[in-house]
């Protein structure tokens, strides 16, 4: 009996148990995604030759690109992808302040004028250092958290930091709602379910690969206000200096248990990963990450 199941074990890590592309990329990206503090991770990303593949942490792991997977904020540039579109379109603009967009919503004259570029840069001065607005119900609501920060004044100047806020998406979130027509099956689900605009988007990491691929290539919005290591959002992405190891753009999603990534060189080279875990840090755990996957798509 025990031989038995060993031989269905093998046998079905002979067919399922490999990365599906055979390639010297898909075997490096197998290797980097044995993170310390990050379990069961599975990747999808572009092949040398342009295609697409998956790759997973260790021949024991179960886990599928195929599974429907949480990705947290990386709902974030999916929400900004569409913005990027209205934009385009002549539909939205990035000064347009807030209060021209969503009429009947209760502001202070410092929200109102929070324009769309601003909310997409992380710039409208929302701190979440002491209490994120997105998580101050159970369970959370990206709606009432946009409602919130729009009728106080923002903890910190409007557009003179850059610090991260899952509001300042829910309020895009918001703007979006107030015209639904274009919105993706998908995103109008992800913008309906709590977490909304700042983390709602759930699915398989290959839905999620074709979703971000759509938008590239990425576009840059260049600003006077980075971060303290010279980086800087634009479009929901993290725009990284080219002095700065790893990929040019990324995004990290986190909930409880689990890690996300996508990883981009802004063109055609698109990397999105999924992993268990709830590392002590975060952030430097999902740097750690993304240098040592991204370092397989150099390769």
């Amino acid at each position: 009996m025990v031989k038995a199941c060993c031989a269905a074990l093998m046998l079905a890590c002979l067919t399922g148990c490999t990365s599906s592309d055979e390639g010297t990329r898909a075997s490096c990206v197998e290797k980097a995604l044995d993170q310390p503090g990050l379990e069961k991770g599975v990747a999808v990303f572009t092949t040398e030759h342009g295609g697409v593949a998956q790759a997973k942490a260790g021949w024991l792991n179960l886990r599928s690109a195929d599974s429907v997977l949480p990705m947290a904020s990386l709902t974030k540039p999916l929400v900004a992808g569409e913005v990027r579109r209205r934009v385009d379109r002549g539909e939205l603009g990035l000064e347009q302040p807030v209060g021209e967009l969503l009429p009947g919503v209760a502001f202070v004259p410092e929200t109102a004028s929070i324009t769309v570029r601003q909310l997409l840069q992380h710039r409208a001065g929302f701190d979440r250092s002491f209490r994120d607005p997105l998580f101050a119900s159970t369970p959370p609501s990206c709606q009432a958290a946009a409602r919130d920060v729009l009728q106080r004044q923002p903890e910190l100047g409007v557009g003179q930091q850059m610090l991260y806020s899952n509001a300042g998406y829910c309020v895009l979130g918001e703007i979006l709602l107030s015209a639904p027509s274009g919105l993706t099956a998908d995103l109008r689900l992800s913008l309906d379910s709590p977490l909304g605009a700042a983390g709602g988007w759930s699915g398989t990491l290959h839905q999620l690969y074709g979703a971000l691929y759509r938008t590239l290539p990425l576009v840059d919005i260049p600003t006077d206000v980075a971060l303290p290591d010279g980086s800087y959002y634009t479009y929901g992405w993290r725009r990284w200096p080219a002095a700065v190891e790893g990929p040019s753009w990324s995004h990290f999603g986190r909930l409880p248990g689990m890690v996300s990534l996508a990883l981009s060189d802004g063109r055609g080279r698109l990397l999105v990963a999924h992993f268990l875990g709830d590392p002590q840090d975060v952030d430097a755990s999902s740097l750690e990450a993304s240098r040592a996957l991204w370092r397989c798509m150099e390769a």
